[in-house]
């Protein structure tokens, strides 16, 4: 898996390191780790490093990850820098999961991502169950 996922204990939140090659399956078993880690510490603000990606899933494969991520996790708030190599893919990727009432937002600073994120409460104890996809 091209993705290192911990928990950033001092600003509680979920921290992803995404590089190289990713595929559908990395997609989704990213996603079931931060579910894991969502159940056993209620986190529920994510924050994806991707400027080190260097491709990712076809069209259909991303809009289907898209449309399943706002089906199992909508109550979660990503944060994610992107990388000139992925960017359009990941635009594309928000827009499906902004259509679909998720709270998703792209950008090139780490720093300016951060600050957004943080403005968000840790966890949400609204969001119910977060399910494996």
């Amino acid at each position: 898996m091209p993705e290192k996922i911990h928990i950033r204990e001092d600003l509680q939140i979920i921290h992803i390191d995404s590089f190289g090659d990713v595929t559908s399956d990395d997609l989704r078993n990213s996603l079931n780790e931060v579910c894991r880690i969502y159940q056993e510490h209620g986190l529920t603000r994510i924050f994806i490093d991707a400027t080190r990606e260097t491709s990712l899933p076809s069209t259909y494969p991303l809009f289907e990850f898209g449309s399943d991520l706002a089906d199992y996790v909508q109550f979660f708030v990503f944060a994610v820098v992107v990388s000139p190599a992925v960017k359009d893919d990941l635009m594309f990727l928000e827009t499906v999961t902004r259509n679909r009432g998720m709270t998703v937002r792209m950008f090139d600073s780490p720093k300016t991502a951060m600050s957004w994120l943080l403005e968000f409460p840790a966890s949400n104890p609204d969001a119910g169950t977060a399910d494996k996809i």
